[in-house]
């Protein structure tokens, strides 16, 4: 007789992890940044000379004309990863108010209340505590990885790496704090390529001058036995 369909469907990974359909205010706007793997923008719009974007993975501010809350020597643009806001609110009616858990904090403002109001609504609901373990971005970015052709798992290491922004910020840090950098204490960049911790960031360590790369050797040695 006539063989029928196969009973079996072969589904890649990433099917798991479809991307939601972009929501533009105008058809006219690009993505302002490259996407990771896994990585869909779900809203895109305009702010006060600015683009603004929601990711499943970050918010993402593109300024037109100038820097607004950020640092000296960086480009006129702010990526926060969702799970690094701690809270989202209106000021002064026109102001959305980003404080993140690392004490930053972004403002962006908009033309209209409305517009404030809904930017206010749709990154609340994206930073919200997921209600599935597939929400998380982490398990859809793993999924689209597999599979991956190298070219594509050489540009996202690229993307993935610390900017020079990460470095700024963590030396404004260890000045606030007070650390003489002069004659006692350094940033260590030792642990670069997270060869001693994988959970912390890479420039992380503040160390004594005094302490070298042997000591540090020594001390993992120390922690494996």
């Amino acid at each position: 007789g006539e063989e029928g369909p196969p009973s079996l469907e072969y589904i890649k990974a990433k099917d798991l992890f479809p991307q939601k359909e972009l929501v533009k205010e105008d058809e006219s706007l690009q993505v302002p940044f490259p996407v990771l793997q896994g990585e869909g923008v779900e809203y895109l719009g305009h702010a006060d000379e600015a683009i603004i974007a929601i990711s499943n993975y970050r918010l993402h501010i593109k300024f037109k004309d100038s820097v607004i809350n950020t640092y000296p020597a960086v480009d006129n643009e702010i990526s926060v990863p969702l799970r690094l806001i701690e809270s989202v609110e209106s000021r002064e009616m026109f102001q959305l108010h980003i404080i993140c858990k690392d004490s930053k904090v972004v403002r962006c403002h908009f033309a209209t209340f409305k517009q404030c109001q809904e930017w206010v609504k749709r990154l609340n609901w994206a930073i919200a505590h997921p209600s599935r373990l597939e929400d998380l971005f982490a398990l859809a970015y793993h999924a689209w990885c597999l599979g991956a052709s190298a070219d594509d798992e050489d540009q996202h290491v690229h993307l993935c790496r610390p900017g020079d922004h990460v470095r700024h910020r963590m030396e404004m840090e260890v000045r606030r704090m007070g650390f003489d950098t002069q004659n006692v204490w350094r940033v260590s960049d030792i642990n670069c390529n997270y060869k001693y911790v994988c959970r912390v960031p890479p420039l992380a360590p503040v160390v004594e001058n005094a302490v070298s790369v042997c000591s540090h050797d020594a001390a993992q040695t120390m922690d494996v036995m």
